[in-house]
C-alpha cells in the first residue's frame, strides 16, 4: 500500500511539475533550447543579447523586432555550440585550465593603465573579473577539443587548390598605385572669417619654412601640427591609393615627387603641406607572393567547415530542439535602421582622410 501511494505521488509531483511549465516566451524562466545535458532559458538569452547589443552601441528600443530576433536565435545558436562543445571538451579535460585562464586574465590587465580602467571595462561589457575568468576557462577548454578533434584530421592545402584560389580571384591580387607620405595640418573651422583663415595660413607656412630651412619634417609636425592620428609619429601616414583621401590632398600627394616636399594647400580641414617618402606604381601581385596567405585562408576554411560537421554531429547527438519563437522575416536595412550584425563604423579623426 506504502510502495503504491509513493508512485501516485510521484506522478502527481511530475504531471504538477509539467503543467507548470512555463509556456510564455517572453517569460525568464521559458526554455528556449534543450537536448541531453543542455538548457538555455529566455533569462540566459537576454543577458547574451543584452551584452551583444552593448558591444555595438545599440539598445533593445532601437532595434527592429525582425532584426532583434535574427540576433537572438544567431546568439541561441552560438550558446547551444558552446555548451555542447564543453560537454564533449570536459570528456577529456584540459587540467590546468583554470590556471591558464588566471594567467590571460592578468596579461589582460597589463594593457590597461590601472585597475580602476580595467573595472571601468568590466562594468561597461556588464561582467565580473570571476566571470570573465570562467569565459576564458570554457574558451581554452573548447580550443583544445578542436585541436585534439579537428586540426589532426585536416589536410594541408595543396598547390592546386592554392593555384584554383588565386586564378579565380584576381581582384584580390590588384594593387593600385600608392603614396607614402607625412604631412603637417594647421586646421581651420570652414566657418572662420577671412582674418583667422589668413592667420592659419601664415601658420602653416611658417611652418614650411623651417623644414625648407632644415628642420626635420618629424620634429616640426611634432611641433605644429593638429592633425591628432599623425602628429605623434612626425605626420606619417599610412600608404593610400586614389579615393582614400580628400580630392586636393590625394591631387597634391601624387603630383608631388618622391623625396620633395609641397606648398602650402587648402582642404576643408584647414592647411597642409606634405613630404612624400616613396610611391609605389599600380602592380598585380605574383602567386609566389601571395602563396602563404592564401594558404593560411584555405586553411582557415578547413578548419571552419570540420568544425561545423563536429558541431553538427554533436547536436545531433545530444538531440538539441530550438523553442525560441521563430524571427519575423527581417526587415530591409535603410539609413535610418543600423544592422546589428556590426558595429557602426566610427568617423575618422585624422583630419586628410575622407
Amino acid at each position: 500500500m506504502q510502495k503504491h501511494l509513493t508512485l501516485s505521488l510521484t506522478l502527481l509531483l511530475a504531471l504538477f511539475v509539467a503543467g507548470c511549465a512555463v509556456k510564455d516566451p517572453a517569460n525568464p524562466g521559458f526554455v528556449v533550447a534543450e537536448g541531453k545535458g543542455i538548457k538555455v532559458t529566455r533569462a540566459q538569452l537576454d543577458v547574451e543579447v543584452d551584452r551583444a547589443l552593448t558591444n555595438f552601441n545599440l539598445s533593445r528600443d532601437k532595434v527592429p523586432a525582425a532584426q532583434l530576433g535574427s540576433l537572438e536565435l544567431n546568439i541561441l545558436n552560438q550558446m547551444i555550440n558552446r555548451q555542447i562543445a564543453l560537454t564533449e571538451a570536459r570528456k577529456s579535460p584540459l587540467t590546468n585550465a583554470a590556471v591558464l585562464a588566471k594567467e590571460q586574465l592578468e596579461k589582460m590587465k597589463k594593457n590597461f593603465p590601472d585597475a580602476k580602467a580595467f573595472d571601468e571595462q568590466l562594468a561597461k561589457a556588464k561582467t565580473t573579473e570571476l566571470a570573465m575568468v570562467k569565459e576564458i576557462e570554457q574558451k581554452l577548454e573548447v580550443d583544445n577539443l578542436m585541436r585534439t578533434r579537428v586540426e589532426p584530421a585536416l589536410k594541408a592545402p595543396t598547390d592546386d587548390e592554392v593555384q584554383k584560389f588565386y586564378t579565380e580571384n584576381p581582384k584580390l591580387w590588384q594593387r593600385n598605385e600608392s603614396v607614402q607620405a607625412q604631412h603637417v595640418l594647421v586646421k581651420v573651422d570652414p566657418a572662420a572669417d577671412a582674418a583667422t583663415k589668413a592667420a592659419k595660413k601664415k601658420a602653416a607656412e611658417a611652418a614650411l619654412a623651417r623644414v625648407n630651412k632644415g628642420e626635420a619634417f618629424e620634429k616640426v609636425a611634432q611641433e605644429v601640427s593638429d592633425d591628432p592620428g599623425s602628429k605623434a609619429r612626425g605626420g606619417e601616414l599610412p600608404p593610400f591609393s586614389k579615393g582614400q583621401m580628400t580630392p586636393n590632398f590625394e591631387k597634391v600627394a601624387f603630383s608631388t615627387a618622391p623625396g620633395k616636399t609641397s606648398a602650402v594647400f587648402e582642404t576643408p580641414f584647414g592647411y597642409h603641406f606634405l613630404k612624400v617618402k616613396a610611391k609605389e606604381a599600380a602592380k598585380n601581385l605574383k602567386l609566389e607572393d601571395v602563396k602563404n596567405e592564401i594558404m593560411s585562408h584555405l586553411k582557415r576554411l578547413k578548419q571552419g567547415e570540420a568544425t561545423r560537421l563536429l558541431l553538427e554531429d554533436l547536436r545531433k547527438e545530444a538531440a538539441v530542439k530550438i523553442l525560441l519563437p521563430a524571427p519575423a522575416v527581417a526587415a530591409p536595412v535603410t539609413a535610418t535602421t543600423p544592422p546589428v550584425s556590426a558595429p557602426p563604423v566610427p568617423a575618422t579623426s585624422a583630419p586628410a582622410k575622407k
